[in-house]
């Protein structure tokens, strides 16, 4: 079932805060409907796919069985419900633009740079408030293959971060929704530290994005008993809770949201041609069936 992280017994708390904390958790995962933003925490032993929640009932149901320390849940599920579902029109009309073409995520993959570039230094002050700007931070940016219009990628949150001594910024990120480039909306200058000449920079992108999802298919009910078959393989192959990606729970109830999933245990992270591809695909039942025929003639990325 789900295991989720315990530091402090729940006796601890009165049972009316219990009460609150719960009603929040079940609100931040849409109650159960979207178990992929609550953390998976330490399981004993491998978690048996087969044992894995099947309905948003089943979810509430091992939320409610979990010893879960209910403040540390909140924030972390709270915090991946923002950055994988956010709300229809909460998105900035532009955000800023990290074009990396070596480094493609897909949604819910979790990622840490290193940033020493001056325009993705503006970009971290753009989303982070570090300018002292008025309005409050965003945290959001666009994570994308290459600059050109029509371009796919992802709208990725920075969770934490830590400015370093030498001006460089380190930062955790989280992948969500796919998107796809609009338009450029603005090129913003930027300078060498300390005012140093030289040719100029390669300006900070700012960028117009609509997000993405797949056509609905033929047959929802057989994408979604293919998805459970590919996440049941793969779990024979690896145990889920030893997958870079346990963090969090699998998205167990969305075929399309698991295909992705699957995607990136499977694709090694150079594999940014495959990646791009099947980002770009908007066919779940085909996602899938690239899944199942990969699991079926070799074992993935971190198996044995």
């Amino acid at each position: 079932g789900l295991s989720m992280p315990c530091s402090r017994a729940p006796s601890a708390l009165s049972s009316e805060v219990s009460r609150v904390l719960y009603r929040a958790l079940l609100r931040a995962c849409d109650n159960g409907r979207r178990p992929e933003c609550l953390p998976m925490g330490a399981a004993v032993g491998p978690v048996d796919a087969a044992e894995l929640p099947r309905s948003a009932r089943e979810v509430v149901a091992e939320i409610r069985r979990s010893s879960v320390e209910s403040f540390a849940a909140l924030r972390h599920t709270s915090e991946c419900a923002r950055a994988l579902h956010p709300p229809p029109g909460s998105l900035p009309a532009s955000l800023p633009a990290f074009i990396l073409p070596t480094c493609t995520l897909l949604p819910g993959e979790r990622a840490d740079f290193t940033l020493f570039e001056p325009r993705y230094l503006a970009l971290a002050r753009h989303a982070l408030g570090l300018d002292g700007d008025a309005a409050p931070p965003d945290g959001r940016y666009a994570h994308l293959p290459d600059s050109a219009s029509g371009a796919v990628g992802t709208v990725t949150s920075i969770l934490s971060h830590q400015s370093l001594s030498d001006g460089q910024v380190v930062v955790r990120v989280l992948a969500g929704p796919r998107a796809r480039l609009v338009r450029t909306s603005r090129l913003e200058e930027v300078h060498r530290p300390g005012g140093e000449g030289g040719p100029p920079l390669p300006p900070l992108q700012h960028v117009a994005l609509e997000t993405l999802a797949d056509e609905p298919g033929e047959d929802a009910a057989a994408d979604a008993a293919l998805a459970r078959e590919c996440l049941e393989r793969l779990a024979k192959l690896v145990p889920l809770d030893q997958l870079p990606q346990s963090v969090n729970v699998p998205p167990l109830l969305s075929p399309e949201r698991l295909s992705l999933w699957l995607c990136g245990v499977i694709l090694r992270a150079n594999d940014t041609t495959a990646r791009v591809q099947w980002l770009c695909e908007r066919s779940t039942r085909k996602r899938l069936e690239f899944v199942a025929s990969t699991l079926a003639r070799e074992s993935p990325r971190g198996a044995s």
